[in-house]
């Protein structure tokens, strides 16, 4: 089945809610987070997809950002507009693929096509609080997640999983992620530095129903500061489909 990283933010599941409960032991608790995340990664619509939104970063001296998104079984493209103006020609494509458990991202700028390397996905797209990481969601390869609890989130119900990155190149040391028992998607997700000091969270704001299936319409995306004296700062993500 085709690896789907970044089709949470858009398209919702039904998982199955006999899992293991959260007072399992710890080989349970990993088997139970492995199932669930593996149908998140794994999920997709049977066609090709397509939206426009927008990214408004929270900010003295940003303004609205227009993209373009569309995704089949194994590639998600974001098409970005030169000058932030939707009415002027794409300057930057950013391509995910997938296959198996491989995931590559593909940044063309003005013509000009290059794989990105390890240490650029902590680079933030057009300035705003989302990064390559954000979109590669790699955390959901991370080895031996673990069941935390059943919280609660947006939308209800929610498995809080936590996801360790035995690498300590990367920008985001663990990951908590939070999957709706109503419509197995991710709805919310905070991202620790290796001081184990919030850096990022994801929060699913709003989804609209579309043919039948949800997608997310808006979401917002939080950046925290890693030194005292600097200032929280966010990103509003709305998305529609393209008739």
């Amino acid at each position: 089945m085709i690896n789907y990283i970044f089709i949470f933010l858009f398209y919702f599941i039904n998982i199955s809610t006999g899992f293991a409960s959260t007072n399992s032991d710890s080989n349970d608790k990993v088997n139970h987070a492995v199932k669930i995340l593996s149908q998140v990664k794994y999920a997709y619509p049977d066609k090709t997809l397509f939206f426009r939104g927008e990214i408004r970063p929270r900010r003295i001296g940003f303004k609205m950002i227009p993209l373009n998104v569309s995704f089949s079984s194994n590639l998600i493209y974001f098409e970005f507009f030169q000058n932030n103006k939707s009415s002027e020609k794409i300057d930057e494509i950013i391509k995910l693929s997938f296959l198996d458990d491989i995931h590559m991202v593909q940044r063309t700028f003005n013509g000009e096509t290059t794989n990105l390397e390890n240490h650029q996905f902590a680079d933030q797209i057009r300035g705003t609080d989302i990064t390559y990481d954000d979109i590669a969601m790699r955390f959901l390869h991370w080895p031996n997640p673990i069941l935390l609890s059943t919280d609660k989130a947006k939308g209800g119900d929610a498995w809080k999983i936590r996801c360790i990155n035995p690498s300590k190149k990367e920008s985001y040391s663990i990951v908590d992620v939070w999957v709706s028992h109503r419509s197995g998607t991710l709805v919310k997700m905070n991202a620790y530095n290796s001081d184990r000091k919030i850096i990022k969270t994801f929060e699913v704001d709003s989804i609209q129903k579309i043919k039948g299936d949800w997608f997310v319409e808006t979401m917002i995306v939080r950046t925290f500061p890693t030194k005292s004296k600097g200032k929280i700062t966010s990103s509003f993500l709305k998305l529609e489909s393209k008739k």
